[in-house]
């Protein structure tokens, strides 16, 4: 069940009827599904880029210019609502296998997900850092 609060919200933000917006919705979290179901390799950071690209499709479509960063920024709160709605759904809902094996089991376990990932970069950039530092002495 999605978030009927924040959907009503996003729905009033857009000018769009609620009942709209929640077939969308559906529809762009099969969208974000699908290309990582292809993927090679998908991992949390990757399903990320992809949700970004499909809530920003969406809302373009929806005739929100964000064709620069001011663009952007002025849409970011939309872009970051539908964003957590799509995830907040394909949590909820079995059919999305693909994306619960990635970490979408929650917008909590999704965003620990990518923490994770993030961590094991920086810490593997202090390593690669040291390194280097320990070649030069």
């Amino acid at each position: 069940m999605m978030d009927i609060e924040s959907l009503e919200t996003l729905s009033a933000t857009l000018g769009v009827r609620s009942r709209i917006v929640e077939a969308d919705i559906k529809d762009l979290a099969r969208s974000w599904e699908e290309p990582l179901r292809d993927a090679k390799f998908a991992d949390p950071r990757l399903a990320f880029y992809v949700l970004r690209a499909v809530a920003r499709a969406y809302l373009r479509g929806r005739n929100l210019r964000m064709g620069n960063s001011q663009g952007l920024r002025r849409h970011e709160s939309k872009e970051a609502m539908l964003m957590k709605i799509l995830a907040q759904y394909a949590a909820e809902e079995s059919v999305f296998d693909c994306l619960h094996e990635i970490g979408v089991s929650s917008v909590e376990s999704f965003a620990s997900a990518l923490n994770s990932y993030f961590d094991i970069v920086d810490e593997a950039n202090c390593i690669l850092q040291e390194g280097g530092n320990h070649e030069r002495g």
